[in-house]
């Protein structure tokens, strides 16, 4: 078959081939069908924490129907719950940091040291940890701080000079890491009240 041939066939199936006039950000028609990016930046910021984890999940839940696009969708799926994580983080201390003098960090993606600002705003805070919570998450954000030193390793296979990115493990089970994010997506949220009521109540 001559080149024409398959470039014809190419153009006659379901094959999605570049046209003139693609333009990859219009609004719809109909305003139901728009995506709306939310005009104030913390908004958005909640959007985007909450936006990272449920497009992880929704992938996790993609893979447990088609368990053939797992070995595709395990990058992203850790990348955005890796994010989840960080943004998360910087919400707490842009949030609730300035009432015991910790400032905002949005600076860096290391997860060691946010963690380490969250951990001094607690205990600025006084908060109590009866169920024993902190330890486990810490070692949660630990791991991926591991993995993922500077959220480029589920992004790229090599760093900036062309060296691979090492890998730490081999093969991980997607519906367990889903799992934990969903507790520490309840931990961060129960962080976020029991914070918002001590802040209320200082004077």
């Amino acid at each position: 078959m001559s080149k024409r041939h398959v470039f014809e066939e190419i153009l006659n199936s379901d094959f999605r081939w570049p046209m003139e006039g693609d333009t990859p950000f219009v609004e719809a028609e109909n305003p139901m069908e728009n995506a709306l990016i939310a005009k104030d930046d913390f908004t958005r910021l909640v959007l985007m924490i909450d936006g990272y984890k449920r497009s992880a999940d929704i992938a996790v839940a993609h893979c447990a129907e088609q368990p053939a696009d797992r070995d595709f969708l395990v990058y992203p799926i850790i990348f955005n719950y890796r994010q989840f994580i960080e943004l998360s983080l910087k919400y707490q201390l842009a949030t609730h940091g300035g009432q015991v003098g910790i400032d905002a960090n949005w600076k860096t993606h290391s997860l060691d040291r946010l963690w380490e600002d969250f951990t001094t705003l607690l205990d600025r805070y006084g908060t109590s940890d009866p169920d024993e919570a902190d330890p486990v998450v810490a070692s949660v954000v630990a791991q991926f701080a591991k993995i993922d030193p500077k959220s480029d390793a589920y992004r790229y296979p090599v760093d900036q000079k062309g060296n691979p990115l090492p890998i730490t493990f081999a093969a991980t089970h997607l519906a367990n890491l889903a799992d934990v994010m969903q507790a520490v997506a309840g931990y961060f949220s129960g962080c976020d009240g029991y914070l918002s009521d001590l802040h209320g109540s200082m004077p």
